[in-house]
């Protein structure tokens, strides 16, 4: 209960309606970095809502390589596809990114909710259509340029999404935690070229790289921003 408590405030803001009985129904979850919430294939149970931290959304592609479809932070519900097309089994996996805190709910608690709290629906609704736009617009906009260019437009993203996860006064570097591998899937590039961009931006100073991370400092992500809309 002292978990709900925490999370009460804010989860009251988005649902105005929904009484504080039906609120602390809700399950309040710990997850570690790296501990896996959701894996693909297996049976569908239940949704989550992410209430801090970062999780990743991964699939596979049909070569085997793993690739981060999507991240979600704060605010962004786990399992409304599962739930709205009546699936089974899970069609994504999801895996915290850091130590991550996220409210559970059944299948049934969701779809009662949904019929009965138009702030909920309202909620979840403009939830789905922001990634679903997000998702698109990201996805293309690295691929419309040169690959040193769409791979600094794919850190800008990333390290604002990470930024999240540390603390509001925080001032330091940000490190991107997706390996090379991961990002060449997603950029449509090889590892090979990735590497080489990745050193041609620590060489001219835009990021840092730390035991095989890019790390990037905010002042270096001022100069990424810079070096993308330079070149637009």
């Amino acid at each position: 209960m002292d978990n709900l408590n925490n999370y009460y405030p804010r989860l009251s803001g988005w649902f105005t309606e929904i009484p504080y009985p039906e609120i602390s129904k809700l399950l309040i979850r710990q997850f570690e970095a790296g501990e896996e919430l959701v894996q693909k294939n297996h049976l569908f149970q239940n949704l989550y809502l992410v209430l801090d931290g970062i999780c990743d959304v991964i699939n596979q592609l049909d070569n085997g390589t793993e690739i981060i479809t999507l991240k979600l932070t704060s605010g962004d519900f786990i399992g409304v596809s599962e739930s709205v097309f009546g699936s089974m089994k899970n069609i994504a996996s999801v895996k915290a990114r850091s130590k991550l805190i996220a409210a559970e709910m059944d299948n049934a608690m969701f779809k009662d909710w949904l019929r009965r709290y138009p702030s909920f629906t309202d909620f979840v609704m403009k939830n789905i259509v922001t990634r679903l736009h997000y998702t698109a617009d990201f996805a293309a906009n690295c691929q419309t340029s040169a690959s040193k260019i769409n791979l600094a437009k794919y850190l800008l993203d990333r390290f604002t999404v990470e930024r999240t996860s540390y603390p509001a006064n925080y001032s330091g570097s940000v490190k991107i935690q997706e390996t090379h591998e991961m990002i060449s899937a997603f950029l449509g590039i090889s590892p090979r070229t990735v590497e080489r961009q990745i050193f041609a931006l620590r060489k001219e100073g835009f990021i840092d790289t730390s035991r095989g991370k890019v790390t990037i400092s905010p002042s270096q992500y001022q100069e990424l921003l810079h070096l993308v809309t330079s070149n637009l």
